[in-house]
């Protein structure tokens, strides 16, 4: 089956296009990219070639035009200095792509800024899968190849004995594996909550940087993301460490060895979850929003998401009503917010008190797709 990606590269440029392993990068790149020069590096004599010789990428490519797709460009990052050379000396633009980008900046990458622009590939959105349940990617995820499997339960485990193996092994990111499986599964304990190091440092037995430096491999690696804390409020402290949520609802489950169960706490995480994750893809794919964050007072109050200082919301799977709001009139004290939203499993929008709506969750996900923030909107009752 052939989905239509949200994402959209402008044909003329330089672009490096980052996202993790089996998210379908390369299928895209070649459906978009089908006239192009492809360097496949997970090739063993591709990447032999040029692991010896970068200068071969410049010797066979310095004459005439067109674009070069590199795949997995991170397994050899003595390759950009060759691409910058070509970008500056030559009539080709390239197309990078890559899983890591931690290898890619220690190979300066960070060289070609100005002249590559970046993009990222997420798993599939509900606008792209929209025929795929609820309940199924909560617990599941949506990587493709777990979406079209038979066994989407194998699959992710695969997929994560495949991340111990290839990214963490191969690339000699640490060096104590069994820690590191270890701290896999104190951080799926700890997706979607606040940052505990020293907790997770306990569990792991290892030591507080350790810890640290592992959360900084998952995001660089981009299996992970950290949603920064709003940190503005002037009437309540702010708690002022990030959330840690890993990329795809289903690899914490996998990691667990966790089945959810609808009505539970879990179950909610793992929406809150996937509403982080959709916001962050729309950021990334239509550009209509900037700066993501949470808000917690030290005092107790809570907003889960607050997207460009204007919309503040809630995520509930259960039956909402103005208690949910608490945390949301809290900031508002604050913050001057366009949108009051508690978005959850209702089939209809309804109006609360104080400006308070409650947001199914795909219209929520729609209005992020289309930039929609108005505060007015028929239907609401």
């Amino acid at each position: 089956m052939i989905l239509e990606r949200r994402l959209s590269l402008k044909a003329g440029r330089n672009w490096l296009l980052l996202g993790p392993r089996r998210v379908g990068k390369s299928t895209f790149l070649r459906a978009h990219f089908a006239e192009a020069e492809w360097i496949d590096l997970l090739k063993t004599d591709v990447f032999f070639e040029y692991r010896s010789r970068p200068a071969i990428l410049r010797e066979r490519f310095a004459e005439g035009g067109g674009t070069i797709v590199i795949d997995e460009v991170q397994l050899i990052p003595e390759l950009l200095r060759e691409v910058h050379w070509l970008i500056e000396n030559s009539r080709r633009r390239f197309v990078l792509c890559g899983s890591s980008a931690r290898k890619l900046r220690r190979g300066g990458v960070t060289n070609l800024a100005g002249r590559l622009s970046a993009a990222r590939l997420h798993p599939l959105t509900a606008s792209e899968a929209p025929d795929l349940k609820l309940a199924e990617r909560l617990q599941h995820g949506s990587l493709p190849p777990v979406v079209f499997s038979t066994d989407p339960e194998r699959e992710l485990r695969s997929y994560c004995g495949e991340y111990l193996k290839e990214e963490v092994q191969a690339e000699g990111l640490v060096r104590n594996l069994p820690a590191f499986a270890r701290f896999l599964e104190s951080a799926a304990l700890a997706n979607g909550e606040l940052l505990s190091y020293a907790s997770a440092a306990r569990d792991c037995g290892v030591a507080l940087k350790t810890v640290r430096e592992y959360f900084q491999i998952l995001v660089d690696t981009l299996l992970g993301h950290f949603l920064e804390p709003w940190t503005k409020s002037r009437k309540r402290r702010a708690i002022l460490m990030p959330k840690f949520y890993f990329f795809d609802c289903g690899v914490p489950n996998t990691l667990l060895g966790r089945r959810l169960s609808p009505k539970t706490p879990e179950f909610g995480k793992a929406f809150e979850q996937m509403m982080v994750l959709e916001a962050m893809a729309a950021r990334d794919y239509e550009g209509k929003l900037d700066r993501l964050t949470y808000w917690r007072s030290a005092s107790g109050f809570e907003v889960d998401l607050l997207i460009d200082s204007h919309t503040a919301c809630e995520f509930k799977t259960g039956t909402v009503s103005m208690r949910d709001a608490a945390g949301i009139l809290a900031l508002a004290e604050d913050l001057k917010l366009k949108n009051r939203w508690i978005v959850g499993l209702e089939e209809r929008p309804r109006r609360l008190e104080a400006g308070v709506v409650v947001l199914p969750w795909r219209e929520f996900v729609e209005r992020l797709r289309s930039g929609d923030f108005s505060t007015s909107r028929s239907g609401y009752t």
